[in-house]
């Protein structure tokens, strides 16, 4: 693989890689507030529901309905994918296994948990591509064995003796 190549595909991988940390991180963010704040909320909003705009209280409603553990799952599972993206920034194979692993079972946690309604199709899409954005990414730079790097390399190897 020439030089040229190799930077240009590592220019992509760390734009996706910030692109990724930015979502994960406001994911995280998130999670973690509601997960925190939940009881507090929930009991605001009982006491006082006249206090909520009627179209901003079926959405309280929704979100006040999934328990508090599995918003701070979430927020764990996210900081897990952050870890994750830290390790591919640094080119460490185990980073995409650890960010894959945590994608997939947050795709996996309302299947599993809550019921059809609050399963996003579009989510789970995107986080696919960005999990085989990061597979080819990773490959076409060496790290999970190119086979045209590897034919180069027989090829160089070849030359030189």
């Amino acid at each position: 693989m020439d030089e040229e190549k190799y930077h240009a595909n590592l220019k992509s991988l760390r734009m996706l890689l910030v692109m990724s940390f930015v979502v994960s991180g406001i994911y995280f963010i998130s999670e973690l507030i509601s997960g925190l704040t939940l009881p507090t909320v929930s009991e605001f909003y009982h006491s006082h529901p006249d206090a909520v705009p009627d179209q901003w209280g079926i959405l309280l409603e929704r979100s006040l309905s999934i328990p508090q553990w599995y918003y701070l799952l979430s927020a764990v599972l996210d900081a897990a994918s952050i870890a994750g993206l830290c390790m591919m920034w640094k080119l460490r194979k185990n980073g995409f296994h650890f960010y894959t692993l945590s994608k997939l079972l947050l795709m996996l946690m309302p299947v599993l948990f809550l019921d059809r309604s609050y399963i996003g199709l579009g989510n789970i899409m995107i986080g696919i591509l960005f999990i085989l954005l990061y597979f080819y990414l990773l490959r076409s730079i060496g790290l999970f064995g190119n086979k045209e790097m590897e034919n180069n390399n027989q090829t160089e190897g070849e030359n030189n003796t």
